[in-house]
């Protein structure tokens, strides 16, 4: 059954949230661009598929590490083959680990289940971080969720500061 349907017997023996999840497969293979490519992943909040080759597993591991922190990962290899092996921990448990780097391996990393704070920020600070992605409206009105408040309240303060 696996090969191109490995992600499913990996996602239900992870022990990571299996619904909603997020299905990558392989990541570009140059670092740089790899590392680009999970940046824009790295805020996801379900569960993120991912299958990479053995001769890449472990810049593949230790560029998730870095640029998603530390978190909860199971890494599959050989998925129903006589040498199937799981490994369930932490990214920087894999990075460390005398694993066989054998056979293709499919990476279950757990969404990122911050609480994104902006309590550090004022209101008008809150706005300008989101004024490249968005226009001013839109700005204030996702200020006004994120912070449990009126628009018209984050408006007010947004332009009586200007």
């Amino acid at each position: 059954m696996p090969g191109a349907t490995a992600f499913v017997p990996a996602l239900t023996s992870s022990g990571l949230a299996p619904q909603p999840f997020l299905f990558y497969g392989f990541l570009n293979p140059k670092s740089s661009k790899m590392k680009e490519e999970l940046e824009l992943l790295k805020k996801q909040k379900y569960s993120i598929i991912f299958y990479e080759a053995p001769h890449r597993i472990l810049d593949t591991i230790n560029n998730i590490l870095e640029v998603f922190g530390d978190r909860d990962v199971s890494i599959n290899r050989e998925i129903s083959k006589i040498h199937e092996e799981i490994f369930r921990g932490k990214l920087s448990e894999f990075a460390s680990s005398d694993t066989t780097i054998k056979g293709e391996f499919v990476i279950v990393v757990a969404g990122n289940n911050e609480e994104e704070n902006y309590d550090n920020l004022s209101i008008v600070e809150h706005v300008k971080l989101y004024l490249d992605d968005m226009n001013e409206m839109e700005a204030i009105k996702k200020v006004a969720r994120e912070r449990g408040v009126s628009k018209s309240i984050i408006y007010k303060e947004y332009h009586n500061s200007k």
